[in-house]
């Protein structure tokens, strides 16, 4: 995870497969499922199912207990479709994907692979 927000640029572009707002909340219990192995760089993945909601979600975020889990902070699973040279803030980066700001203000998550900082 960073420690600040830093400043990239999309290198690759990159449109999300799931652009659909998914919240879950700190507390929230869900059903856990598989964890995502088709990716090397996208380790720690579980899909979670809760409140007629279903996403990946960062394996960290989520206390599991057998088939179930709680979620310990609340997590948006919208990804961010992007193009090559758009500048965005990184605010937190996870399991190869960062919590992304373009200048309009969209929040979402893009694979880090897709990015490279932007140097001051």
């Amino acid at each position: 995870m960073t420690a600040k927000p830093e400043h990239y640029r999309v290198v690759r572009d990159y449109e999300s497969p799931y652009s659909n707002s998914m919240r879950f909340l700190k507390g929230e219990l869900v059903k856990v499922g598989q964890e995502f192995k088709e990716d090397p760089d996208w380790e720690n993945w579980v899909w979670c199912e809760g409140n007629n909601k279903k996403a990946w979600v960062p394996k960290q975020y989520v206390k599991i207990l057998g088939a179930n889990g709680i979620l310990e902070r609340d997590y948006d699973a919208l990804e961010l479709s992007v193009q090559v040279g758009e500048k965005l803030i990184v605010h937190e980066i996870v399991n190869g994907f960062g919590l992304s700001e373009k200048p309009d203000g969209a929040r979402g998550w893009v694979p880090m692979r897709n990015l490279v900082i932007e140097k001051e």
